[in-house]
């Protein structure tokens, strides 16, 4: 089984496992010496014991830490964070003094006294600088920025090609639709471009994505690079891209009025949101409008009610859509997020919140709708072919989460005032759904939000559909991305090999290039859902980082929050402006000695008799800001 190692500050582990079905496995500080946080292992475990570990992978490549000489040259550099905590032996004389942050390179050893050293590649002074956060984030999640001259050479090369060999190839010219692209203001790439027209009582919904699978075809360095990654990941300075720019940013990139070679899901729909039909193209298409989600509200705004407005169809499926997926039980949380305006050099200007409107939920409700559509498709035309269970094919899925851990959830939202009529055996999508809105507008709904959402299981990738829990679809799969997620590449290169076999243009494969092609997908899988969560963490961290950075700009500053949260050793504060999350330490109430009773989620004065509760405001002073451990350190004053 394989795990990645979740180190703790006093030298122990627990093995967390890609299978979240098996619980942590706990590793003793002697054993954990030679393990590094976030080492990816393989484990033979036997009685719930682990017999035997292997390390595959180590996460961090490089730390940024704290330099201290020793004799004849040779140093040690202090890793620290919230979780752990590293020496890291130097063994090269370098010129850093005492205290002073520099940035090391790792180096691991099978054997030896020392499991890891280091080399020191940069010096930043007493002072660690606003450009170190960004290398210091992607050094621990083995992120790399840059891609290969082979892989920019080979997407330099790339051509769309002429008419004729669209022609030629069975491409289906759908330059006479009159796609859009609605995407952020700061956005760089297009890869989804919609329209919408009626049809009766229903509608059609075309979804033009990409062809990204086009020009990256198996074993090149593109897909070497891509595969390796497996997702863009995006940071408050910039993105470390899945694709280089010479695609990402040209060819699969849908700008306006350039055609553009695509996979086309087109799907009637018929009253009520409804699916009745869908078909799937490899496509030319050509975009006539490049607009922004702003826009596209404010034109929503002032043009809305008039049926004869160009985007009223769009609209009007959009509106069946999300009542459609609201009826069946789609889960939808509405969970703050940051906004962080910061410059290529790392430093923070502002931290808010972010807004969605519509315009966003729009294309988000027709991505959805492609996504099923794409999955059911690829199982009807798999059963259609003689595979009784289905093309092989790479599904989102999303299991249902465990009963105990939502009765757990149901008694802390019980005690913090949210009652709703959860039992034992109702484990399905609308109860769920109706427990996120039974939270809604509730002093502790961003912390209930966040309980919820962990009491559920990870969506993953995988080749045996189970469904998606939290959407209520019975096959979900990830086909409007291909420009950033490595599943989706996968998703249309299958596609158009059974498009083709259904065209009768390729045989069908035999039994063994199925089971292959079926083997191979799930291992692509497997290394795809890994790379997805340390994208995510990366990222959190990340915004964590910058956070704290902003703060330390606040230190002594009074601020005006409301508690979030609340444990054993504190108080968590959110604050407004800037949007960011600290906490007060129960050792710093100094007015009287408190307690927490978990039952209740309050935190009590023993004497004073003083509560603190969820969704109570209160003004703090800014303590510190610490960047070494990514906290925010706040003190009570009302």
């Amino acid at each position: 089984m394989m795990a990645v190692v979740d180190k703790n500050r006093k030298g122990f582990a627990f093995l967390q496992f890609d299978d979240r079905r098996n619980e942590d496995a706990y590793i003793n500080a002697q054993a954990a010496t030679r393990l590094f946080p976030g080492d990816r292992v393989e484990v033979l475990m036997s009685g719930g014991e682990v017999q035997d570990l292997r390390i595959v992978e180590h996460r961090f490549k490089e730390i940024i830490g704290r330099y201290q000489p020793a004799a004849g040259g040779r140093g040690t550099v202090l890793y620290e964070s919230k979780k752990s905590s590293e020496e890291v032996f130097i063994p090269l004389a370098s010129k850093a003094r005492t205290g002073e942050w520099v940035r090391v390179k790792l180096q691991f050893h099978e054997g030896g006294p020392r499991a890891v050293s280091g080399e020191v590649v940069e010096i930043y002074g007493m002072e660690l600088p606003a450009s170190s956060d960004l290398p210091r984030v992607a050094a621990e999640y083995g992120l790399v920025e840059h891609h290969t001259e082979d892989a920019k050479a080979e997407g330099r090369r790339a051509s769309i090609g002429s008419e004729a060999d669209w022609k030629a190839s069975g491409r289906t010219d759908l330059r006479q639709v009159p796609f859009i692209t609605i995407d952020g203001e700061t956005a760089r790439d297009f890869d989804d471009a919609v329209f919408v027209e009626r049809k009766g009582n229903g509608y059609i919904l075309w979804v033009g994505i990409a062809d990204v699978s086009h020009y990256v075809s198996p074993g090149t360095a593109l897909d070497r690079e891509a595969r390796a990654r497996a997702t863009s990941v995006y940071f408050p300075e910039r993105a470390f891209h899945m694709l280089p720019s010479e695609l990402s940013e040209n060819l699969c990139s849908l700008k306006p009025h350039e055609p553009r070679l695509t996979m086309v899901a087109r799907m009637e729909f018929g009253p009520g949101a409804q699916r009745t039909k869908t078909d799937i193209f490899e496509a030319v298409i050509l975009s006539r409008r490049r607009a922004t989600y702003n826009e596209i509200h404010a034109e929503e705004l002032a043009h809305g009610k008039d049926p004869k407005w160009e985007y009223a169809a769009h609209y009007g499926l959009f509106r069946e859509l999300k009542a459609m997926r609201s009826q069946r039980g789609s889960i939808e949380f509405e969970l703050p997020e940051p906004d962080i305006v910061a410059d290529a050099e790392g430093n923070v200007a502002s931290i808010g919140r972010r807004t969605r409107n519509d315009a966003h939920k729009l294309i988000e409700e027709f991505m959805v709708a492609a996504n099923e559509s794409v999955a059911e498709w690829a199982i009807e035309q798999g059963i259609k072919l003689g595979m009784s269970e289905g093309w092989p094919f790479v599904y989102r899925l999303h299991d249902q989460p465990e009963e105990m851990a939502l009765l757990r959830f149901q008694k802390l939202a019980t005690v913090s005032g949210v009652n709703f009529p959860f039992k034992k055996g109702g484990v399905t999508p609308k109860a769920v759904a109706d427990i996120a809105r039974a939270i809604q507008g509730h002093p502790a709904e961003a912390m209930l939000n966040q309980q919820l959402l962990r009491s559920m299981k990870q969506a993953i990738y995988g080749t045996v559909n189970i469904g998606h829990f939290g959407l209520a679809s019975r096959a979900y799969s990830h086909f409007t991305s291909p420009i950033r997620r490595y599943p989706d590449l996968l998703v249309h290169r299958v596609l158009r090999w059974a498009l083709r076999v259904s065209k009768k243009v390729e045989k069908l494969p035999k039994p063994t290039d199925i089971k292959a092609l079926a083997e191979s997908l799930e291992r692509d899988s497997e290394h795809s859902s890994y790379r997805e969560r340390l994208a995510t963490q990366a990222e959190r961290d990340s915004i964590r980082l910058k956070q704290v950075r902003l703060m330390t700009r606040h230190v002594g500053e009074e601020l005006e929050g409301k508690i979030i949260g609340l444990i054993e050793r504190g108080i968590f504060v959110e604050i407004g402006s800037p949007y960011v999350e600290g906490m007060i330490s129960v050792e710093d109430l100094k007015d009287d000695l408190y307690e927490f009773h978990e039952e209740r989620m309050v935190l009590v004065g023993k004497r004073k008799k003083r509560t603190f509760k969820v969704g109570q405001p209160v003004k703090v002073r800014v303590l510190r800001a610490d960047l070494e451990r990514r906290q925010i350190d706040f003190e009570l004053l009302s």
